[in-house]
């Protein structure tokens, strides 16, 4: 057999197999180890493009910490990426910036034909908008989450540098049940997209219209019972999606029967179901289910339940009855417990934790959705959440400098870097999937680099977000995107490792 051609299919495959695990870093790296041993110039041209374009799928802050020293070649075709993930959409721009690019890196094996052919892919794909309606509740209870998806909206349209960025032109859906006319209204006034409604009984609505004459992205999830509207996609802050990457980290990290403790009530409960369904997916069983009362500041109940001491206790007093006599007693908990996911506020995360310690289930890691915490912690919450693994939009990290892209804003929107900072990331988010979605609707594969996440869309049109994952600390620790199992056709068994499995690198 031809070394060369089995060395070829070595690289393609094992390619391959780290991009089906979600693992983007290391399949660009396998790409560049097979670039060299192409000879056909079309098909180096199309390897070399992949490898770009798998490199721009990433977070540009992980991209710049992973830069090598000194750059080399990976680092080259790193400092390419970041080029075009920052001036993709503004191909006048490119050019420039690429000789400025050759100068520094000289002997860099890329094509000098790459950055048009990888311009002329991405430019196929995307879809141009003049005029964009953006239909939300003006007034009632959900006006201020409006008001900050609105300002995101905004803020993106501002910063996009193109001339030929689109209007937007607002309308008022406060009454959901007039969605489907206001709908018409804006196609009618000459709206060539719409994002939004945000209600879910708005969404039902256009989900039951049937044909959709124009595209609308909108800003909630509901149930599907089949394939919906051809022109219908999907976006929302799901905490049931957090909940679900939720149950893939803790089973990639080799954890096999974990415990569920939820907040009494339809929010727990969802949230439950969500991990629940998506963990006897990968195939396992929970250990568990314990429900609290988020409104007391005692969980020993639900948690001594759950970790069957209650039992433990049952079992001393049944014997003390059965001999006569006190005995010495120390409460055992359950033994096949491996790992514990909470769903809670940060109120009861605080609490919960410490209770958890005292419970004697201090030992096993814990596994919250980005719900337990606002973005940062108090000193008291830190010496009580240490440890806390949670899922986090990129938005909401801290990076290094004044002028990052988050501190920027915050200058001019307080509120943008707490409670609201979600929000205002989700509507900046919006204005950038709107030029994307056939994009990303064309393959699984495909993702937008986003404020909220690192953005796909699955099978029913729903836009799905591969979050940043933290370690609570005083500074919390970044630890990278999770593989993304649902690349992958079966679950694949992780061993323990003393560090957690990521894409990429931990951030330093």
């Amino acid at each position: 057999a031809d070394p060369i051609a089995l060395q070829l299919r070595f690289y393609e495959d094992s390619a391959r197999a780290y991009r089906q695990m979600g693992n983007l870093f290391e399949s660009a790296k396998v790409l560049q180890a097979l670039d060299p041993l192409i000879r056909d110039p079309q098909r180096r041209l199309d390897n070399q493009t992949t490898i770009l374009r798998t490199l721009a799928l990433l977070n540009e802050q992980l991209l710049e910490k992973l830069q090598p020293s000194p750059p080399g070649i990976e680092g080259g075709w790193m400092q390419l990426a970041l080029i075009v993930k920052q001036h993709g959409s503004e191909p006048e721009k490119i050019a420039p910036l690429f000789e400025d690019w050759r100068r520094r890196f000289p002997q860099h094996p890329a094509m000098p034909e790459l950055l048009l052919n990888y311009a002329d892919q991405i430019q196929a794909q995307l879809s141009q908008f003049d005029r964009i309606a953006v239909l939300l509740p003006q007034s009632g209870k959900l006006a201020e989450v409006s008001s900050a998806i609105r300002d995101g909206l905004l803020i993106q349209r501002l910063r996009t540098q193109s001339p030929a960025r689109p209007a937007l032109r607002f309308y008022d859906s406060s009454d959901s049940a007039t969605v489907w006319p206001l709908y018409n209204q804006a196609v009618a006034d000459g709206a060539q997209l719409v994002i939004g409604p945000l209600q879910k009984d708005a969404v039902n609505q256009l989900l039951r219209a049937g044909e959709l004459p124009v595209p609308v992205l909108a800003l909630n999830e509901v149930t599907l019972s089949g394939a919906p509207p051809i022109n219908l996609f999907m976006y929302s802050l799901s905490p049931e999606d957090e909940a679900r990457q939720v149950a893939e980290r803790i089973w990639i990290d080799g954890m096999r029967r974990p415990a569920v403790l939820v907040p009494q009530g339809d929010w727990g409960d969802r949230l439950a179901t969500a991990f629940e369904q998506r963990w006897q997916g990968l195939g396992g069983d929970i250990a568990g289910v314990g429900r609290y009362d988020s409104g007391a500041h005692d969980y020993s109940g639900a948690i001594t339940g759950l970790l069957h001491l209650d039992q433990s206790a049952a079992r001393h007093k049944e014997l003390q009855q059965w001999l006569g006599k006190q005995l010495e007693f120390e409460p055992r908990r359950r033994e096949d417990i491996d790992a514990v996911f909470v769903a809670a506020r940060p109120v009861q995360a605080q609490g919960i934790r410490p209770q958890l310690q005292f419970h004697r289930a201090g030992d096993l890691p814990v596994y919250a959705t980005s719900h337990a915490w606002l973005g940062q912690l108090s000193r008291s919450q830190a010496e009580d959440m240490r440890g806390i693994l949670l899922p986090e939009i990129p938005w909401l990290i801290h990076s290094e400098g004044a002028d990052d892209d988050r501190a920027v804003v915050s200058r001019y929107l307080p509120r943008s870097g707490a409670a609201y900072g979600r929000l205002y990331a989700m509507g900046m988010d919006a204005f950038q999937l709107a030029p994307n979605l056939n994009r990303l609707s064309s393959s699984r594969f495909e993702s937008l680099d986003g404020k909220t996440g690192n953005l796909f869309m699955d099978e029913g049109r729903r836009i799905r977000r591969q979050l940043v994952w933290l370690r609570l600390d005083d500074t919390p620790e970044v630890l990278g995107f999770a593989p993304r199992l649902d690349l992958q056709e079966a679950p694949v068994e992780v061993a323990p490792a003393p560090s957690p499995v990521v894409e990429t690198a931990p951030a330093s």
